[in-house]
């Protein structure tokens, strides 16, 4: 093989490399390229601006990734994160890219079941759920109607599935609150925003709390009925 041979089989390759990484959502900084290929940062410069000119890329701080645009699809990352926020990587010892390449092959029968009862009345994904989750993302504050009484400045924090019934998790004048999501109505998403306090947090990550939450309006209930006495 020739010289030349040789550097168009280099450049190749880590063309190659490059390109599926962006493809599998990496951010990839240049500089980290540069040693791993024993190139230098003009030639990467070359690549990513001049040989991959046809993919739409955002460019910062050093580090190049594919843009939204690019992404219709979504990724092993992704995948991954999604199973975190849901608290669904908490039932394998392991879940990575290496066993997703397993799971998601579609020529096989899932090795798994996960069962947890399913919910007694399915919330409706573009009423109040949708909204509810874009508040908490997003830490605005939101209005409801619970059981027939209106409330104006509630801070959302979570949404809990716990046998076979979802919670909204929030905060009114610094107190932690509990709605069953079958009881709310008129939900309404504010342009006010809020902190969210990580004492708050912590507590509605127990399991104690969480535990609990079918009974929390009995508990409220009860302890409001002691103070009065």
């Amino acid at each position: 093989m020739s010289a030349q041979e040789r550097r168009h089989d280099r450049l190749a390759y880590r063309l190659a490399s490059i390109i599926s990484r962006l493809f599998n959502g990496e951010s990839l900084s240049v500089a980290a390229l540069a040693r791993e290929f024993n190139v230098s940062l003009r030639t990467l410069d070359r690549d990513f601006n001049t040989r991959l000119v046809g993919l739409d890329m955002d460019h910062r701080e050093g580090c190049y990734r594919l843009a939204d645009s690019q992404r219709p699809f979504r990724t092993d990352r992704d995948i991954i994160q999604f199973a975190s926020i849901t608290d669904v990587k908490q039932f394998f010892p392991a879940l990575d890219r290496k066993l997703l390449s397993v799971l998601l092959n579609k020529e096989l029968d899932s090795p798994y079941i996960v069962y947890n009862a399913p919910p007694k009345r399915l919330p409706s994904l573009f009423g109040g759920f949708y909204v509810i989750t874009q508040a908490i993302v997003e830490n605005r504050i939101i209005r409801f109607v619970y059981e027939g009484l209106k409330h104006s400045a509630a801070e959302p924090y979570k949404l809990i599935y716990f046998a076979g019934d979802w919670y909204l998790c929030a905060a009114i004048n610094n107190i932690i609150q509990v709605f069953d999501m079958h009881h709310l109505s008129d939900i309404t998403l504010t342009i006010s925003t809020f902190v969210k306090k990580e004492a708050i947090n912590n507590i509605i990550s127990e399991e104690k709390f969480i535990t609990a939450l079918p009974h929390f309006q009995y508990i409220k209930a009860l302890t409001a009925t002691e103070s009065g006495q």
